[in-house]
């Protein structure tokens, strides 16, 4: 017997723990290596995709009892918020609770039946629990550290947020009514103010939890960006059923338009069951990365064309 050198799997995992904590440590607990059920009870009910009850059986039980995530990120009093699993090995992701490998393979029997094990009983217990690859952990650019994992990991929690505060019920007083104000106006017109009400704290969530799309305004000011844009591409050459692939167009005032094409597997994990939006941003941030490129280059070519005093 005798002690391991590092209590990581491997130096990439190691690497990912720590971007993570990087981005999220400051407001939150990310823990590495959790007891799966240090997390999930995993007895008593459980909902399918279809929203049918199920338990686990004994012998699945026990294979739980034997595993671990690979990361946790947990508010400051240590509740489990997103579930991370790092699939270093295979460089797989999931869709629900269907785990795939990105060259179509099925890849190890054993590996796939234990990952699926996970996010049916995450899944069921209505839990965001995400199967991220190397591609998901790879930063936007030299500059931008932030990841596909740093987005998938702020709309969670951006879409928990909005969920909580929509829960706790409207208050008129926040879009400056009274509740007697509001009560005497028209149904069309309350309608119109609480759907306001929902996208302002939609919008908030997101700037208050999503690094990206606080990246993505800090970049449209900097930039003078006057216009954005997303269409989906179909070229035949990814399964739509599995892949979200769109192309963000971005126009600045003053450096033109720049264009970036995003590719992002469909994870429908609880508390993002779409990564439309996920796409849709770091496309929108990619294509500002170009913009500031070309802003620098930009500036590098007007400095090395001034003439030096006292060379004229």
């Amino acid at each position: 017997m005798g002690v391991r050198d590092t209590v990581f799997g491997s130096e990439m995992e190691k690497h990912c723990f720590r971007k993570l904590d990087e981005i999220w440590g400051k407001d939150y607990r990310v823990y590495h290596n959790l007891p799966f059920l240090n997390v999930f009870t995993g007895k008593g009910r459980l909902l399918d995709s279809d929203c049918k009850p199920f338990t686990l059986s004994d012998e699945e039980y026990d294979l739980l009892k034997k595993t671990s995530i690979d990361f946790t990120v947990c508010d400051k009093m240590g509740a489990p918020l997103v579930c991370v699993e790092f699939d270093g090995l295979q460089d797989g992701f999931n869709l629900e609770v269907e785990y795939h490998l990105r060259d179509g393979s099925s890849g190890r029997k054993s590996r796939r039946g234990m990952i699926e094990l996970k996010l049916r009983v995450a899944h069921g217990s209505l839990f965001p629990y995400l199967v991220l690859g190397s591609e998901e952990f790879r930063g936007l650019s030299e500059s931008i550290r932030l990841t596909i994992a740093d987005g998938l990991i702020g709309e969670v929690l951006s879409l928990r947020a909005t969920s909580k505060r929509i829960n706790a019920g409207f208050d008129p007083e926040q879009c400056g009514y009274s509740s007697a104000e509001f009560d005497a106006l028209p149904d069309s017109q309350q309608s119109e103010i609480i759907g306001d009400w929902v996208t302002m704290i939609e919008v908030e969530s997101d700037f208050e939890h999503n690094p990206i799309v606080r990246e993505v305004a800090h970049l449209s000011s900097e930039l003078k960006a006057i216009g954005c844009g997303m269409t989906f591409l179909n070229d035949g050459k990814y399964n739509r059923n599995k892949w979200v692939r769109m192309q963000s167009k971005v126009t600045s005032s003053r450096y033109g338009t720049a264009v970036a094409n995003i590719s992002i597997p469909d994870f429908k994990t609880p508390f993002c069951y779409s990564t439309v939006h996920v796409a849709q941003e770091i496309g929108h941030l990619l294509a500002l990365i170009q913009l500031r490129r070309r802003r620098d280059q930009e500036a590098r070519t007007r400095g090395a064309n001034k003439t030096p005093r006292g060379d004229a």
